[in-house]
């Protein structure tokens, strides 16, 4: 019989695969200003310039559509993580931090 996590773990695991996902994309992010040649800001509006097609031209695009996805698998991930932990702090269950 399949046995399912608790709900902590779940919790860390896709708050931590969220995590992974969002370097992935920041990682993918310099790669493309790296061949673009701009330099990489820290500015918020320019680090969601790849979910706007051909946003780099269509030589970039299958790498910008690379980016898009770890940002979106991303957000998804760390959004059910901090769901998954609001709704155990909101109930009081104890919350275990070991895996």
């Amino acid at each position: 019989m399949l046995e399912v996590p608790p709900l902590d773990s779940l919790a860390i695991a896709f708050t931590g695969v969220g995590l992974l996902f969002f370097l992935r994309y920041f990682l993918a992010m310099r790669r493309i200003w790296k061949v673009v040649g701009y330099r990489p800001s820290f500015q918020f509006g320019d680090f969601f310039r790849a979910t706007r097609h051909e946003a780099f031209g269509p030589d970039l695009e299958p790498e910008r559509r690379y980016a898009a996805r770890q940002l979106m698998i991303g957000s998804a991930m760390l959004l059910s993580g901090l769901v998954l932990f609001a709704w155990l702090l909101a109930t009081g269950a104890p919350i275990r931090l070991d895996i």
